[in-house]
């Protein structure tokens, strides 16, 4: 044990869930102690001997409360006090120097919380990307997670209603704690859970601290070396106008990694081959292609927070807070990938193959005039910032009274660029040999893709986003408690919010150049693609030969060297892509033209929305059962408003429908919650509490689900090729759909939920416990998007029939399951092993889902068939975390692995969806189980200075994801690879 100083996290005043958080790991083995010679008494005497105890427990912790417990176990004893201490269902990471959270984002820290899991995806429902650091979150499978700062509103100006947690500096947190249940004081929203970020305040701290911290990152697959410092500083002073404290702290994070990806895309049931020579097609399943691609990320984190407080008598204690985050990330990808028609797809039965029945396993796959493959850099760069100020007071009024208030302002930005530019290649062939879950081999002709004059201008697509969003907050809290009897304290507030959002969003703007479907029409003739002419100057200076060196670190067979855009081309919107339009204009016969997308009327959506929200709730206590627990009801009315635009077609050969006219939208919506609450606590014996909780949880839709923007879409049905001579096409021949569209008039999930635990803390003043705890929850009104066809009028006075695609409230979930952990450090073991500990913790989840048939609802092979009921997504049904610790002296070890089994990523994402042959499909996705193995080391040189190395992925985990098909069977269909990343630390306290 050391008697270093480092005081325990601060608590928010008005936070009742978590009590005073002085009480130490000594103090609980004393009141351990005391309480087993209780159980020696008999029951007449219990009563006065408890009164004895109590004091002698407030003496002797008074008496150590400067003796402290600092490191890994300092950390695992206040996750424990405070878990226990609850007045709901709680758990928590804590940090108790800066920069010291177990992890280096505060995404990947939240997976080592029971129940909680994220995924590796840069989007939420996207398998085409891998996120080195993880991406969403989701509190036992469901992403509708509420997200605070100190207890207050966070949330990023992205369109939904949450923080983006990666872009949050994880050096600024004191520790991380997860609601799984409500009480009525809670801000409603956390249907899935609450996640509470905090900080640092200066009374934390016994007078003056400053701290430091130093990284140098490095990646060994993107070589490349990234550096992250932190600082903080804080002090307090008695005064003559009282005690007066202050605190900055300041954080700079910068990463750089490599993600390698193959992919085998979706299977069609083909009937252009002749096997045995007999005359008669056999139908085959045949996979459309084989891509691969290199993705970079590099993000760049700053954050700083600075706090004061000030006591200027022992009633009353005012605070401000300003708080920071700034995020800057940008990933790039060169890729390699096919872009033909899967019906056209034919096996080469001269050269050799493999089948399974009729389902392909390996061979060469042609199809006549070659098969059309894409070569793209595709860049995304996003800045975000969130800025957040708060001022409150903590007022007691009389020994029994105390008021709290607080007023909030927060601002949140985000604009980002996303863009693609792609050539074309029509290669003779793809060799593919799809394996048996291994990667795959694919093949092409090198020296036809190493020759510049096979490559074409394919296509540019641009998507803008430009969102802001600001919120004022007010709240207010008044506690009494009662001397003695069954009723401790009764609690009563408000809380008032009014937040704007205004988003441009301009869609993904695909605009063709050149493409092989466009032969006939739009370019002349069946005769070859206008060629890439290296000589000119636009094409040489936004192309290069990538070779994709080290691709998947040797350990793939793919093919290297092709021509592509380089990031410049990307990143040069929309300079460079005027220069690729103005140089193919000269081929086309007509209807192509090209026109940058403007951040105007027509792509933005203003939203308000205020709520008015009321509690009531009592505290309650039975001393002589040794039970207690709050009860209350929390009353939210919701007010929304949306503006936006209706966009009527423009397309030359539907006339009829309109000219790109808009018209202004207007929506408003508003609902009222009431939400009760009941938690209860028993401890059946010493050290062993059973926990109950029963409530009602909502969860509003993300403002992006709400928008008023929405565009009509008009298209030639399939196999139908648009007039040149600038007649119009009948509408039988036009496909009318809408696109954009969302759902002003969504109202919020709601969930009734329980929550059972038993909590065993064997050795606190050692760490140990064990728990394990039940939950049930059954959802309603999900959100699911479903079609319908609506009737909007025509530029010539007639109605036309839409298929509209849009968000709504329909059918139900039942969600239940189990969580069991264990912690224990073995100071029982022998030296110099009895610095060792561990902690554990396994989650079970099933859960099934009612929700009406539909187009967009059912998935659907590329054949047409139907497949049969899918589970929740993001939903694993089983997770574990295993963390061994060594602390001992000088030394703080830590090695722990994460690990999560197959879910359901989506349902017909981009690259799983389409409508070849007239049969509309959408493939279910599902990510592979997935664990990884993160590490540190750290030596404490002094008191004062620490140096370690900080690992992630140390077991260069393989990330997969899973097709499935019906007769074509379910196999994996994407890999990925991506960085062990090592942190040379450097942390400093004084």
């Amino acid at each position: 044990m050391s008697s270093h100083q480092s005081q325990p996290v601060s608590r928010k005043a008005n936070q009742g869930s978590i009590r005073d958080a002085k009480r130490s790991a000594i103090a609980l083995a004393i009141a351990a102690l005391l309480s087993a010679n209780a159980h020696a008494q008999d029951a007449a005497a219990a009563k006065d001997d408890q009164e004895t105890k109590e004091e002698a427990k407030k003496e002797e912790a008074t008496s150590l409360d400067t003796v402290v417990i600092t490191g890994i176990r300092g950390s695992v004893y206040r996750a424990q006090d405070i878990k226990r201490d609850a007045d709901t269902f709680v758990d928590s990471v804590t940090a108790l120097d800066i920069g010291a959270l177990p992890d280096r984002s505060v995404t990947e820290t939240l997976s080592r919380i029971p129940g909680v899991t994220i995924d590796h995806f840069l989007s939420v429902g996207d398998p085409e990307h891998f996120s080195a650091e993880g991406n969403g979150v989701q509190v036992r499978g469901l992403t509708q997670v509420r997200s605070e700062l100190n207890g207050r509103d966070s949330f990023s100006a992205s369109g939904g209603r949450s923080l983006s947690f990666q872009d949050v500096p994880s050096e600024l947190m004191s520790g991380v704690d997860v609601y799984k249940n409500q009480k009525a004081d809670m801000i409603e929203g956390g249907l899935g859970g609450t996640v509470d970020l905090r900080t640092f305040m200066p009374f934390d701290f016994d007078g003056q601290r400053i701290s430091a911290s130093v990284s140098e990152n490095y990646g060994d697959f993107v070589e490349k070396y990234k550096p992250s410092v932190s600082a903080l500083y804080s002090n307090s002073w008695d005064t003559s106008v009282g005690k007066v404290g202050f605190l900055v702290d300041i954080a700079h994070s910068e990463l750089a990694t490599r993600t390698d990806g193959m992919f085998v895309r979706p299977f069609f049931k083909n009937d252009n081959n002749d096997l045995n020579g007999d005359g008669v097609n056999e139908e085959l399943w045949l996979p459309r292609g084989a891509d691969w691609r290199t993705l970079e990320y590099e993000r760049e984190r700053d954050g700083a927070y600075v706090a004061m407080q000030w006591r200027p008598t022992d009633a009353i204690e005012l605070y401000a807070t300003a708080f920071q985050s700034k995020y800057d990330e940008l990933w790039f990808e060169d890729a390699i990938f096919v872009s033909n028609d899967p019906l056209q797809v034919a096996l080469d039965t001269s050269q050799p193959y493999v089948m399974d029945g009729n389902v392909f396993r390996s061979g060469r796959l042609t199809q006549a005039g070659g098969v059309p493959m894409g070569t793209d850099i595709r860049a995304s760069h996003r800045d975000s910032k969130t800025t957040d100020y708060s001022v409150g007071m903590n007022w007691k009024l009389t020994d029994s009274t105390e008021l709290s208030t607080e007023l909030q302002y927060i601002k949140a930005t985000t604009k980002s660029l996303d863009s693609t530019v792609s050539l074309g290649v029509n290669v003779p062939y793809i060799d593919v040999a799809v394996g048996d879950g291994g990667v795959p081999s694919i093949g092409v002709d090198e020296q036809f893709t190493g020759n510049p004059n096979n490559y074409y201008w394919g296509f540019t697509m641009d998507h803008q986003d430009d969102n802001k969003a600001d919120e004022v907050a007010w709240r207010a809290d008044l506690k009494h408690s009662f001397d003695g009897g069954f009723l401790e304290s009764f609690e009563f507030g408000v809380r008032l919010t009014n937040r704007d959002a205004t988003s441009i969003d301009t869609g993904y703007n695909w605009k063709p150049v050149f493409q092989t479907w466009m032969r006939g029409w739009a370019l002349p003739g069946t005769g070859p693609m206008p060629p890439l002419d290296l000589n000119s100057t636009v094409n040489s200076s936004l192309v290069h030969l990538n070779t994709f060196n080290n691709f998947y670190r040797g350990d793939a067979n793919t093919p290297g060297s092709f021509f592509a855009p380089i990031l410049e081309t990307a990143l040069g919107y929309p300079g460079s892509y005027q220069d690729i339009h103005d140089a193919a204009s000269p081929y086309y016969n007509c209807c192509i033209t090209y026109a940058r997308t403007e951040l105007d009327n027509r792509h933005t959506n203003v939203q308000s929305e205020k709520t008015q929200a009321a509690y009531a709730m009592l505290n309650f206590a039975l001393d002589d059962a040794r039970i207690d627990g709050n009860i209350g009801v929390r009353v939210v009315r919701t007010k929304n408003s949306a503006k936006g635009f209706l966009i009527y077609p423009n397309v030359s050969y539907a006339p009829y429908l309109g000219a790109g006219e808009s018209e202004p939208v207007t929506a408003k919506n508003s609902y009222t919650d009431v939400l009760p609450s009941l938690n209860l606590r028993w401890e059946a014996a010493d050290d062993l509490i059973v926990r109950f909780a029963a409530s009602k949880a909502i969860a509003r839709p993300a403002f992006s689900d709400m928008q008023a923007y929405q565009v009509l879409n008009a298209s030639p049905r399939s196999g139908v090729t648009p007039p040149t001579d600038g007649s119009p096409l009948p509408v039988s021949d036009l496909e009318l759909t809408g696109s954009s569209f969302d759902n002003p008039y969504l109202e919020p999930m709601k969930a009734n939920q329980f929550d059972l635990s038993l909590e065993w803390y064997f050795a606190p003043d050692k760490g140990g416990m064990a728990w394990i705890n039940f939950f049930h929850k059954d959802i309603k009104d999900y959100f699911r998007r479903q079609s319908q066809l609506v009737a909007y009028p025509g530029a010539d006075g007639n109605e036309y029939n839409y298929l509209i695609s849009r968000p709504v409230n329909v059918g139900t979930a039942r969600i239940q399951g189990a969580e069991i952990g264990w912690n224990q450090f073995f100071d029982f073991l022998p030296a110099p092993f009895d610095g060792l500990g561990m902690s554990a913790n396994y989650t079970y989840i099933d859960s099934s889902t009612k929700v009406p048939n539909n187009l967009d609802t059912v998935p659907r092979d590329t054949d047409g068939s139907l497949f049969g009921d899918q589970p929740a997504d993001g939903l694993s049904k089983n997770s574990y975390n295993v963390a061994a610790f060594y602390e001992k002296g000088p030394w703080q070890i830590r090695l722990a692995y994460n690990w999560r089994s197959e879910y359901l990523l989506s349902v017909g994402a981009n690259g799983y969806n389409g409508g070849d042959g007239g049969i509309p499909w959408k493939l279910p996705v599902y990510s592979d189980d997935y664990g990884q193995l993160d590490g540190s080391i750290f030596y404490k040189i002094t008191d004062h200075i620490q140096l370690g190395l900080e690992m992630n992925n140390l077991n260069n985990a393989e990330q997969r994801t899973i097709m499935e098909q019906n007769a074509a069977g379910r196999r994996v269909t994407s890999w990925y690879v991506n960085d062990t990343r090592y942190a040379a630390t450097l942390r400093v306290t004084f």
